[in-house]
């Protein structure tokens, strides 16, 4: 398990990156996590991309050939790969929101990170699971166009929203495993 939290572009502590640890060496993530405090910012949309090129960065487990979290039946082995983003508020661009410059001060993209539909097919093409769960509706724009780039790859199951209580942070673990154990479940055997 690993763990990024993301800023704004502008934020002088933008990102907050654990590497991925292995059970039963988890503390170190689930303090980070149940640490973490938001930090207002100057517009709405945050460095979601960012975010998820510095998650994509990380130091993933490679699986066997196709380097794919999706079961192979024809494969022996297979690692379950997922990304969870906890979403309050959109990336930048028109792609994550449709209010303009009223929320976006970086409305044309960020300087240093590539389009958020660019990190999606990554995403989707590296077989990465993609659960999105939802803390306010400034990401049901987001989260839909995300979904149609899986749905028109015939990847609908790759992309799934998720539940988490946005007022118990603290059992955010326990919440993510048990939709994590679901999926294995539903994927992998």
């Amino acid at each position: 398990m690993a763990f990024v939290a993301y800023r704004d572009y502008t934020n002088a502590e933008r990102f907050d990156v654990i590497d991925f640890h292995q059970a039963p060496n988890l503390d170190l993530v689930r303090n980070k996590i149940e640490s973490e405090k938001p930090i207002a910012n100057d517009d709405v949309c945050e460095d979601v991309q960012g975010g998820l090129e510095k998650a994509l960065g990380l130091s993933w487990t490679r699986t066997p050939e196709n380097h794919s979290s999706i079961r192979n039946k024809d494969k022996s082995s297979c690692a379950a790969q997922m990304i969870i983003w906890v979403g309050d508020c959109p990336g930048h661009t028109a792609f994550c929101h449709d209010k303009g410059t009223t929320w976006d001060k970086h409305l044309t993209g960020l300087p240093d990170v590539r389009p958020m539909k660019e990190i999606i097919m990554e995403i989707k093409d590296r077989g990465i699971f993609l659960l999105l769960s939802k803390f306010t509706k400034h990401v049901d724009f987001i989260f839909k166009n995300i979904e149609k780039i899986f749905k028109d790859d015939n990847k609908n199951n790759q992309v799934k929203r998720i539940s988490l209580n946005p007022e118990d942070t603290t059992s955010f673990l326990n919440q993510i495993s048990q939709h994590i154990n679901t999926i294995i479940a539903t994927e992998f055997m």
